[in-house]
C-alpha cells in the first residue's frame, strides 16, 4: 500500500501532460505531411500521375549521336529536326521515356529520380550482352537526356545520344513516318459481323482466327481497342488506340502518347496474354504462321532494325534488316556483317538459310 501515493501522483502527471499536448496544435508534424503530398514530386497523386511533376509531359528536344569503335569516336550524327519526347509515369513513380518519330533504341529503361533535377535508369538487350543507360537532367525548364550503349563483355561504349530542349507547349510537326504496321493477310477472315458484338461494342471488325477487334468510345471520344470473341467475351482487354486483325495467332496493338497521333507498337496473342512486355516499338509487322517482327532504331544505323519473335516472345533471330511474310515454312530477310549485306532466309526453326549465288 505504501507505493499507491507515488502510483497515482505519476498517473495524475501523465493525465495532465495528454490534456496539455491535445490543446496545442503541433506545426512540425503537419509540416512533414505537407513535404510528403505536396513537395516530393515521386509521390502520385489521387490521378496516378506525380504532384507537381517537373518530369512528366511532352518535350522537343534536338539530338546527336556519336558513334564508337572500339571504344574511340568514330563519328557524330546530328538530326535535321526536332524530336518529341513523352515522359509518362508508371504507378510505382518511375518514368519511361518514349521518343518521336523515332525512338531511342528497343530498350525502355525505368527511370527513377537520383536527385533534386536528375533521373536515371538502365536496361539490357540481346539478352543481357548490351547495357542502355539513361539520364535525364533538369536546369530551369530546359531539359537534357543522355542515353549510352554499352558492350557488357568489353565494357565499350557502342553509341552516346544526347538530346537538349525544353518543354512542348504546342503540337509539334514530326517528319512524315513510312507505314508502321503490316499484317501478311488472314486467316479464317470472315466478312460478316457479328449482330450481338456490333450491340454489345461501339466498332466491330470482321472475325479472324476466331476473334474481331472490338472498341469502345469514351466521353472524350476517343476509341479503346481489344479483342472479343464470337460470344461476345473481352478476350483482350480494351486497352490499345489501334488494333489489326490476327494471322497466325498474333496481332500488332498500339498505344498513343502524348496529344498527337504518336504510336508506338507492341504484339498480342490471341488466348490473351500481351507477347511484348512493353508497347515501345517503332513498327510491328504480323508475318503468319506464328511469327511476327518488331522494329526499333539503333543510334547510327539507317533505317529500322527487327527481331523476329513468336507466340512465346522468343527473340529467333535480332538486328535483322526486315523480314518478309512467311510462305510455306519460311520468311525472306538479310543483315549487315560489317558492309556486308547477307540476304537468305529464315525457317520455323529460327535457322538463317544463305541465299544460294
Amino acid at each position: 500500500m505504501k507505493y499507491w501515493p507515488g502510483i497515482f501522483g505519476a498517473l495524475l502527471t501523465l493525465v495532465i501532460l495528454l490534456i496539455c499536448t491535445a490543446a496545442v496544435p503541433l506545426p512540425h508534424v503537419k509540416s512533414i505531411l505537407a513535404y510528403d503530398r505536396e513537395t516530393d514530386i515521386n509521390q502520385p497523386d489521387t490521378t496516378g500521375h506525380p504532384s507537381n511533376d517537373q518530369l512528366a509531359g511532352e518535350w522537343k528536344v534536338q539530338c546527336s549521336c556519336r558513334i564508337y569503335s572500339k571504344g574511340q569516336v568514330a563519328g557524330t550524327i546530328n538530326d535535321a529536326e526536332q524530336s518529341l519526347v513523352v515522359v509518362e509515369t508508371d504507378s510505382d513513380g518511375s518514368y519511361r521515356l518514349y521518343k518521336f518519330p523515332g525512338g531511342f533504341s528497343e530498350a525502355l529503361p525505368r527511370l527513377r529520380k537520383t536527385s533534386e533535377t536528375g533521373y536515371a535508369g538502365d536496361g539490357t538487350v540481346r539478352g543481357i550482352t548490351t547495357l542502355v543507360r539513361q539520364n535525364v537532367e533538369l536546369d530551369n525548364g530546359k531539359i537534357t537526356i543522355t542515353q549510352t550503349i554499352i558492350d557488357t563483355s568489353s565494357r565499350n561504349t557502342l553509341s552516346e545520344l544526347t538530346c537538349t530542349g525544353t518543354r512542348a507547349t504546342s503540337e509539334l510537326k514530326l517528319a512524315r513516318q513510312d507505314p508502321r504496321v503490316e499484317v501478311c493477310g488472314t486467316d479464317n477472315a470472315s466478312t460478316t459481323v457479328n449482330k450481338d458484338l456490333a450491340r454489345r461494342y461501339k466498332f466491330a471488325r470482321e472475325f479472324s482466327d476466331g476473334l474481331a477487334a472490338v472498341a469502345t468510345q469514351s466521353s472524350t471520344g476517343d476509341l479503346k481497342w481489344g479483342f472479343a470473341d464470337e460470344s461476345g467475351r473481352a478476350v483482350i482487354p480494351l486497352i490499345y488506340d489501334v488494333a489489326t486483325s490476327f494471322r497466325g495467332g498474333l496481332a500488332a496493338v498500339a498505344r498513343r502518347y502524348g496529344k498527337g497521333n504518336n504510336l508506338k507498337w507492341g504484339v498480342v496473342e490471341k488466348l490473351g496474354p500481351q507477347v511484348t512486355p512493353y508497347v515501345n516499338f517503332d513498327a510491328a509487322r504480323i508475318l503468319g504462321e506464328g511469327f511476327a517482327a518488331v522494329g526499333y532504331v539503333v543510334p547510327g544505323h539507317k533505317g529500322l532494325q527487327w527481331n523476329l519473335i513468336n507466340r512465346e516472345n522468343t527473340t529467333i533471330l535480332h538486328g535483322f534488316e526486315g523480314f518478309a511474310c512467311f510462305v510455306n515454312g519460311r520468311a525472306r530477310t538479310s543483315f549487315i556483317e560489317g558492309n556486308v549485306i547477307h540476304g537468305g532466309y529464315v525457317n520455323k526453326n529460327g535457322d538463317f538459310v544463305p541465299e544460294e549465288n
